[in-house]
């Protein structure tokens, strides 16, 4: 506002005066050629434009520590009100939940005396500090305190209504939409309905432009019904007025209604489904925190690089500086985003986000909408965007209004009015009726939710949980909170800047980069290490996230960046199921062994590599010391000389690796910083030879050994948490020696000896040979087989010999007594 910029200026102008003369509490006068003052605080109170500078570049917290430094500072401070032109006292989210303190009405109340006035701290610091000395406050942020409501709209918003341009409570569960914000602006658009305000001097008006309230008390996040607007308990009225409210005052809000109309909104459609409506000519009104991706939070977090290499969507973090969440900086200083003064809506980190994009498709414009409807509706591969027609596979009914009823000038003029929020819609988007089969009306019985079509992208592998509150979150080993930020990168403008890089590079035409399978067949015949180097460190290698990633039909369709599982073909994505290290390979060892050796080997082996040429470097510094002593040299035996790209080496072993026509690059003379993902990944770019030249296997692998494996894909054993893909029931079979994975159809193949020994104890068919075949079981397991057999035999002969005679005994028996009395004995066999 003007009043509040020449209230500034005011006090800019005395600066130097309100230093020198008599303090507010009655001090004496400092003087600051005092020899008694440090260094540091002459400078900082004789140079305005030092200190100006240092406050832009200091959060809220230093400059508390500097009014405790001591008295000349703390003086100078309180006369001094630009200091405290922004501030910010929030408090970031807890990774714990904090302790419980007693009531001071509980029996351990004397314990703990102090823990009853530590929620009113920030009163305390807000009413004898900030408002006596700030007087031309301009930004304040109380982001998740405990500051109270009352003292904020009976003692601050008042004392500050002429100079206070944003405020924020987001997350402040004792400051109330009900009872203290909406109070508190429904006097001002009183005024403003009853044409009053011109009466009122300029420093009594109202100077707020923005009001950050999200999550705050009576602050609902969930969608709520027309209906619902009249109920007198319910927090969904005072959230549908705050934004007429803000709206009618020309403030900007963090709370909007997402325009995506009907069913086609997932949030809306949940609601709807979930309270088991069949009423489609409700109204169901979707609230979004408009703030979503950076929760007002500027610069980087507290584990994050503070200037990242790479850019990777997330502008807040990485285009602004702040500390703890807080905005720092100046505002000519395009490095720093745009200054310490700066509300988080009016930066290009978020507006990058919110203006400017068309449909991909159609062209209409794609306005300001939920969370779930921009991450949905928007590919990460190619950073299309699209609208709610074409983002489904069937558009959105043209002219829906006027096929109900023929509207005139007068109804389309209000209907424009109370659709403010969604320009270019005829009909209000929170109606579920939006989807038609045909000429006329639905059917009956039928709502607009069994009507809507499919969503035409889908997610690689991974995906994330939405909640109809409008939370995002990401369940799942490995999941960092990066990588939650990242997924809020949606949308985003077309172009490498922000692309993924696997898909960039798929896109690109098959002359420069080769078909993928192309490439993977060629990885596979060269042997062990090529292949392994395709898998891990492959196309976006070097950027590898956990994030999932929303795909349109383009993207998805293309070829390079998944491949179906050997047992149940599912989808295995290269990206987060291979290079995630997860992914079972056949005729390899698990990928996380794998990519512990493949890296330790070419970091070995650049250094050998760098060895080489630094030795090159040196006989060229002689040869080139030579030629300048005896005189010899001219600039075109320089340019001879920097052409030359290998010498002659007595080492057998060099020439063998490197290869004829390889050039050496200047980029193999950088050392990559080990401990670095990213260069660890990509050593092989400073190699002056190709990957296949490490053709040498590790153990028992070999490249001349007659089985390699199928080199097939694999389902993980098991699935972690959050991916919603069915577990695969292939068993695959694991070498106790080696450790290779073998699928079921190459085991299949060749079936393993059926020992004992062989069955506890499976080996590869690299392995048996050298190590089955010694503890294999087989022989003696038969030669014991056989000789059971053989003692089988002999009793059963032994048992028929006995019978025999038995028969030829009692045959002689019958004999006998037959010639005595004509008995016959016999014995059967």
């Amino acid at each position: 506002m003007a009043s509040a910029d020449k209230l500034c200026l005011h006090h800019q102008s005395t600066w130097k005066t309100q230093c020198s003369e008599s303090q507010p509490d009655g001090s004496s006068k400092v003087n600051p050629s005092n020899g008694h003052l440090s260094s540091f605080e002459t400078i900082i109170t004789t140079h305005q434009p030092v200190w100006e500078s240092l406050l832009l570049q200091l959060p809220t917290s230093a400059i508390l520590d500097l009014y405790h430094a001591s008295k000349y500072l703390q003086s100078f401070l309180r006369a001094c009100p630009t200091a405290w032109s922004s501030l910010s006292f929030r408090r970031l989210p807890a990774t714990r939940p904090a302790e419980r303190h007693p009531s001071p009405a509980s029996d351990s109340s004397r314990e703990v005396s102090t823990a009853g006035s530590k929620p009113y701290a920030l009163d305390q610091l807000l009413i004898s500090v900030v408002l006596p000395f700030g007087t031309c406050m301009r930004c304040l942020d109380l982001d998740q305190t405990a500051v109270s409501g009352h003292t904020l709209t009976s003692s601050v918003l008042p004392a500050r209504r002429g100079t206070l341009q944003h405020l924020s409570v987001r997350g402040c569960k004792n400051v109330s939409l009900k009872y203290h914000i909406l109070p508190y602006l429904n006097l001002f658009q009183l005024q403003q309905s009853v044409n009053v305000s011109d009466a009122i001097p300029r420093s009594n008006r109202l100077a707020l432009r923005s009001l950050y309230t999200f999550r705050c008390r009576h602050h609902r996040r969930r969608p709520y019904l027309g209906s619902s607007l009249t109920r007198r308990d319910s927090d969904s009225e005072p959230t549908h007025e705050l934004i007429k409210i803000c709206r009618s005052l020309d403030i900007w809000t963090d709370t909007g209604w997402c325009p995506t109309p009907g069913g086609r909104c997932f949030r809306r459609k949940d609601y709807f489904t979930g309270r088991g409506m069949n009423d489609s000519h409700n109204e169901v009104w979707v609230v979004f925190d408009r703030l979503w991706r950076s929760g007002n939070r500027i610069g980087p977090s507290k584990t994050q690089d503070p200037w990242p290499v790479t850019r990777r969507g997330q502008l807040w973090q990485d285009d602004d500086y702040g500390y703890g969440g807080e905005a720092l900086g100046t505002e000519d200083d395009s490095s720093t985003g745009h200054g310490k003064l700066t509300p988080t809506h009016l930066r290009q980190s978020h507006k990058r986000f919110v203006e400017g994009y068309k449909c991909h498709a159609c062209g209409d414009q794609v306005i300001e909408r939920c969370e779930q409807c921009s991450i949905r509706m928007h590919c990460i591969g190619c950073r299309k965007t699209l609208c709610a027609s074409c983002a489904y596979s069937r558009p959105l009914p043209l002219s829906r209004a006027s096929q109900v009823r023929v509207a005139s000038a007068d109804d389309d003029e209000r209907s424009n009015e109370s659709l403010w929020w969604a320009p270019n819609a005829r009909r209000s988007p929170n109606l579920m009726d939006q989807e038609y089969t045909g000429e006329g009306s639905s059917p009956a019985g039928q709502t607009d939710v069994l009507l809507t079509p499919t969503l035409e992208t889908s997610w690689c592998c991974l995906k994330p949980q939405f909640s109809i509150g409008g939370g995002i979150s990401l369940l799942g080993p490995g999941i960092s909170n990066d990588d939650g930020c990242h997924i809020r990168t949606a949308p985003l403008p077309q172009g490498n800047e922000f692309e993924d890089a696997e898909f960039r590079l798929l896109r690109q035409p098959s002359e420069i980069v080769g078909s993928p399978l192309k490439t993977l067949a060629k990885a596979l015949r060269e042997g062990h290490d090529p292949m392994l180097y395709w898998i891990l460190f492959s196309t976006g290698g070097g950027q590898l996230s956990m994030c999932p990633r929303n795909l349109c039909n383009d993207c998805s369709q293309l070829g390079g960046w998944k491949a179906m599982c050997r047992s149940c073909r599912q989808v295995v994505c290269f990206a987060h199921d291979v290079r995630g290290l997860k992914t079972r390979v056949c005729g390899y060892r698990d990928l996380s062994v794998e990519d512990r050796i493949m890296k330790e080997r070419m970091l070995r082996a650049t250094q050998e590599a760098l060895n080489r040429k630094h030795t090159q470097i040196k006989i060229m510094d002689r040869i080139t010391e030579y030629l300048q002593r005896n005189g010899t040299l001219n600039e075109q035996c320089e340019y001879d000389l920097a052409v030359v790209t290998e010498l002659p080496s007595t080492d057998d072993e060099d020439d063998n690796i490197q290869e004829e026509g390889d050039e050496v690059n200047e980029e193999s003379t950088r050392l990559p910083r080990i401990g670095s993902d990213a260069s660890t990944t990509n050593a092989f770019a400073f190699l002056p030879f190709k990957p296949k030249a490490f053709n040498q296997s590790i153990g028992p692998l070999n490249t001349s050994t007659p089985w390699r494996g199928c080199a097939s894909f694999i389902c993980p054993e098991y699935r972690s948490v959050g991916d919603p893909r069915r577990k695969c029931s292939a068993v695959v079979k694991k070498c106790t020696e080696c450790k290779v994975n073998v699928c079921p159809e190459c085991w299949e193949k060749r079936l393993p000896c059926d020992c004992s020994y062989c069955k506890d104890n499976y080996h590869c068919p690299n392995c048996f040979p050298k190590f089955g075949s010694v503890n294999c079981k087989k022989a003696e397991e038969l030669e014991l087989q056989r000789q059971e057999e053989e003692a089988k035999r002999q009793k059963k002969a032994k048992m028929l010999e006995e019978r025999e005679g038995a028969n030829e005994i009692a045959g002689q028996v019958g004999e006998f007594f037959a010639e005595e009395g004509g008995v016959s004995l016999h014995v059967e066999s």
